[in-house]
């Protein structure tokens, strides 16, 4: 019953998303637009404009941010964190006070500052894990099924497990051209004169520089 209200008090907060999810965390913040489907629990994080997370997805406590414009499929998993090797246990036992064993909660090296960080415009397949501590750069696609293991570059596309690079989406002039253009952080009324072009990088990034806009000319 209290999740069920704060998850209503957050949908009044926030009437420009479509709220389902199953449960939220406390510290959780939304941007404009976002959407989030039923059976999701997400325990932290801002999750910036026109983001969506689909159904049944895991967003823990690790994780600082999600940037704009994310596609996040179903089944998805973000920020999972890690055990420790090296003690006696690796069961959390030895370092969660939930468990009796210890008075005061404590972090061990592999959890200790692994913030999870994913980029703007970022595609993360379905069944996919990206594990605590791991950067997802600007405009990065993670292919279903994949386990992120380490940083991600912008604009790479990565599959497997371990993800591993296949390739980049676009010539490195192109990327380079995205990443500092930043379109993501355009005001919307300006992007909306040329969403039109986003099937054409250059011809998109020529008309927000400032350039002629192809879609005028005569």
């Amino acid at each position: 019953m209290l999740q069920f209200l704060w998850i209503t008090f957050v949908r009044v907060l926030n009437p420009t998303c479509k709220i389902r999810a199953a449960s939220l965390g406390r510290s959780v913040i939304f941007g404009k637009g976002v959407t989030v489907e039923s059976g999701s629990h997400i325990i932290a994080a801002r999750i910036d404009d026109y983001t969506y997370i689909n159904k049944n997805c895991q967003i823990d406590r690790s994780v600082v941010s999600i940037g704009r414009f994310c596609s996040i499929a179903y089944n998805v998993k973000i920020g999972l964190g890690n055990h420790p090797t090296g003690w006696v246990s690796t069961h959390p036992f030895a370092y969660e006070k939930k468990y009796g064993f210890v008075k005061t909660g404590r972090a061990f090296e592999e959890q200790a500052l692994k913030s999870t960080i994913i980029g703007n415009d970022v595609w993360i397949g379905a069944n996919s894990t990206i594990l605590a501590g791991v950067t997802i750069g600007h405009g990065a696609i993670v292919g279903a099924h994949s386990l992120v293991t380490c940083d991600v570059e912008p604009y790479s596309i990565v599959v497997g497990t371990p993800a591993r690079h296949l390739r980049y989406r676009f010539e490195a002039h192109t990327i380079d051209r995205l990443l500092k253009s930043a379109w993501w952080n355009m005001d919307y009324s300006k992007l909306k004169k040329s969403v039109s072009l986003m099937d054409n990088p250059d011809n998109f990034l020529d008309s927000i520089s400032g350039g002629q806009n192809p879609a005028d000319k005569s």
